[in-house]
Order: structure tokens, then sequence, then C-alpha cells
């Protein structure tokens, strides 16, 4: 499928001219953009970024680099990262590279969400997914002169071919660092105040290091809307579903954005009927509104899926006493109660919520925003007076602005890059994007309605 991408396209402009222009923080090399000098006035655009959309104390923060300084006494350690996931660990090895004394401090496994709940596990469950429907298609198969009897699968062995998969991974992750000199720290890492860090277990004394350098990398968990009650069988996370140790005959998926849509390929690939519940007007909100109209013609249509849009789950009751899951949905505009679904099982998939809390953030002045820890186009951790923290750097899902795997790892190299030296600015808008349904769906860049809302055109 053809990734999304602006549409102030600069193809149509002479790409031997490059220029920096401003974007939500970020500097972007922007191939195409000419001066007004070598514009005819037909050609002639002027772009201004909308600087309302950003917190005033971020636009008035210095982009120099030299803020950081430099150490004045010696410490434990050059760089210290908090948070083992795929940013931490991307960080930890350019830092080695690069010739930095690293550690690394992690309170639960080693490859954070994506390893162990999120990507690897997930995209395991897709390509048996991507198996079925292909042994499913009986057109296809004659096609290829090939004759399948009804396809079928064992629930628990597809469930250890996941978490096998993970595990392996994850050990993989571990040895790599472990290899090249990384120290792993057991323990949750909380910040003391600049450049000093202590971590420990529940039940352990605590240990007190130093780094001239700090990285926050401790990710997200799910987010679960007030009404909801998860019991983690009958009403469930993308943690629980990716254990699959039931597959309803009917699931009610809250949330149609990447999580709920991939989901909702692999429970229709194994036999399980789906509705969607979507607070927005339409499925997929998230999409360029081409690309999510396609989707729903090739993704949902054609397979034993409904969906429910413009209301809200303000109520679900997992199942008991062989009673089924109640949803009760109300109207997202008039807020009045609308309708009240029975269905085997419900899967929250609205989004992921920043896991910044215990960090001790207040013992550095920092206070997050809906629990994101506030930082500028560098990755520089921002203090509650509109000020740069020294030394310390939060990348990855804690601090929102880009909530993917390869965004984390890519901001992670970009603050390795800054603290040995190179002044280094992260372009998301190079970042794309995917959703590993069948067929898979990928984008990149500005869409139409992003590109408006970001600027005027004069």
């Amino acid at each position: 499928m053809q990734a999304s991408v602006s549409s102030l396209s600069i193809s149509y402009l002479n790409s031997t001219f490059r220029s920096n222009i401003r974007f939500c923080g970020l500097r972007l090399e922007a191939p195409g953009f000419q001066s007004d000098a070598q514009l005819n006035k037909y050609q002639r655009i002027r772009i201004v970024p909308r600087k309302s959309i950003l917190p005033k104390r971020l636009v008035s923060v210095s982009a120099s680099t030299s803020d950081n300084g430099s150490p004045t006494k010696s410490f434990d350690y050059d760089l210290v990262i908090i948070g083992a996931g795929v940013g931490g660990h991307g960080a930890a090895l350019h830092a080695v590279e690069k010739g930095l004394k690293t550690a690394i401090v992690e309170g639960d496994v080693v490859g954070g969400t994506c390893v162990n709940r999120g990507c690897v596990p997930s995209k395991a469950l897709l390509a048996v997914s991507g198996r079925m429907r292909e042994l499913q298609d009986e057109h296809h198969m004659k096609a290829l002169g090939l004759q399948v009897a009804a396809a079928g699968y064992d629930r628990q062995a597809v469930a250890d071919h996941a978490n096998n998969l993970a595990s392996k991974i994850r050990n993989n992750l571990t040895n790599s660092m472990k290899a090249l000199g990384v120290d792993i720290l057991t323990g949750f890492g909380t910040i003391l105040g600049p450049q000093k860090i202590k971590y420990g277990k529940v039940g352990f004394p605590d240990n007190v290091i130093t780094a001239k350098d700090i990285i926050i990398a401790t990710g997200s968990v799910p987010f679960v809307p007030k009404g909801i009650e998860v019991d983690g069988k009958t009403v469930i996370t993308s943690d629980h579903a990716l254990k699959l140790e039931v597959v309803p005959d009917w699931v009610a998926i809250v949330g149609s954005g990447y999580i709920g849509l991939e989901f909702s390929d692999v429970y229709t690939a194994l036999g399980s009927e789906v509705t969607f519940i979507e607070a927005l007007d339409q499925l997929m909100p998230g999409f360029d509104p081409e690309i999510g109209k396609l989707a729903q013609r090739v993704l949902i249509n054609p397979r034993k899926i409904d969906y429910h849009t413009g209301v809200f789950a303000t109520k679900i009751t997992p199942a008991e006493d062989g009673k089924p899951v109640i949803i009760e949905l109300t109207d997202a505009k008039t807020k009045e109660p609308k309708d009240t679904l029975e269905v085997d099982a419900a899967l929250i998939a609205t989004g992921r919520a920043p896991f910044t809390k215990g960090l001790g953030l207040e013992n550095i002045n920092v206070e997050t925003q809906r629990g994101f820890v506030p930082v500028d186009e560098r990755m520089r951790v921002i203090d509650a007076n509109g000020n740069l923290v020294p030394h310390l750097y939060c990348i990855g899902d804690a601090n929102g602005k880009m909530m993917l795997a390869h965004a984390a790892s890519a901001q992670g190299i970009s603050v390795v890059e800054q603290v040995t030296g190179r002044d280094h600015v992260l372009n998301h808008l190079s970042i794309p994007a995917a959703c590993f349904t069948h067929p898979e769906i990928s984008m990149v860049g500005l869409t139409e309605v992003n590109s408006k809302s970001f600027y005027v055109i004069m």
C-alpha cells in the first residue's frame, strides 16, 4: 500500500536547494525549498509554522548544546540509562561504540514492552494469522495446484511460539550488551538529584551511582479508561492478549488504532467474531483518511467484524459465573446511554500511557505533562520553570513525541551523539509507521490534514 505523504509535496520544487525550516520544534533538512529570490511569482509559497501549538515554555528554550556543560568531577559512569527497552538498548550499544562507560538500569526484564509485551510477540501471532489466511484461501491454493484440508491450529502451540520468540530475542539483547561491556543493573531506578541515581529491589538495600549524563527510557503501559474493570481473563489489555490464553468466540475491541486493528487480524484469522468500539465518528481515526477508507474496505468489511463508532465504552464488567462481559455504550457527543453489548471478551486497545511514576522527577523540579516528561527537540528534559535540566534526557514513549519502538531507538542514538560532542536533531518526519495486518499498512511524513494544521500557506 502506498505510504501517505504531505499534500505539500516538495517534488515539484528544485531539489538542488537545501535550507533549514522549523517544524514543531524540530529542525528539518528540507530539500527543495528555494529562497524568495529564486522563486518566480507563481512558485512563491510562504510557510509559517503555527507556534501556538507549542507550549510557551518550550518555544523559549535555547537550542544550544552548550547548556549541558562538562564534568567537573569523576563519575561512576559516563552514561546511565533508566530502562532497558528498545530505546535504552539502542542508546547503550551506541554509547559503547563511542567509548562511553555505560550502565543500564532495569526493574523488570531486558527488552521492555516491544520485545516482551509488544512488537515481537504480536508479530509472531500475526505471522500465524497470515499463514491461516493463506491456507483458508481456497481459490489461491487451487491456483497453485494445492489441495488443503480445513486449516486448524493448536492455541497453546501458537502461544508458545510467540513466547519463545520473545524469550530468544530478550536473551540476545541481554547477551549483546554484556558482551560489549554494558553494566546491567537490576532494580527500579530513581533520580535523587543532578547526575545521581539510586536503584534496587524491594526488600534489599538501594545502590547509589553517579553519571555524567542520564537518559530516561522507561517506556509506557496500556492505558485503561475509567469505568473499565480489567480482570486479565475476560477483560484484557494487549499485555494479556499476547499470551493467547483463550481465543473467544466473540470479542469486543475498544479502540481501532494500530493495536486494535492488528489484534482484529489475529482474532478473525483464528475464528473469532470482532466488534470494534470507537469513540470518534470513523474507524482508524489516526490514519490518513484515504488510507483509513481503503483499510476498512479491505481489512474490516470482508471479515467477521462489525463496529460502533461515536460511542464510549463507559463501563465494562468482566464475565463471571457463566455470564457474559457487559459493555455499556454512551453517545460520545450527547453523553446519553446508547446501547449495551454482551460479548465473550473485551480487549482494551485505547492506547498507551507513559510509565514515569516513581522516577524521582520532583527531586529535579520536573513536572510531567499528562504523565509525559517534557523535552525539547534534542530530548533534553525541561523543568517546571522552562529551563533545561543539565545532563538529563528522555527518549521513547516516556516523552510522548512519537510512540514507536524504532523512534525510541533513533532518539537514543541521537542523544548519544549529543553527549559525545556532535549536535544532532532527529527528524521525526522521516520515521515511518506500520500496521502489520494482512495486507500491511505503512506511512511516513505528514498527512494532508496534519500539514494544514501545522502550517499556514500564504
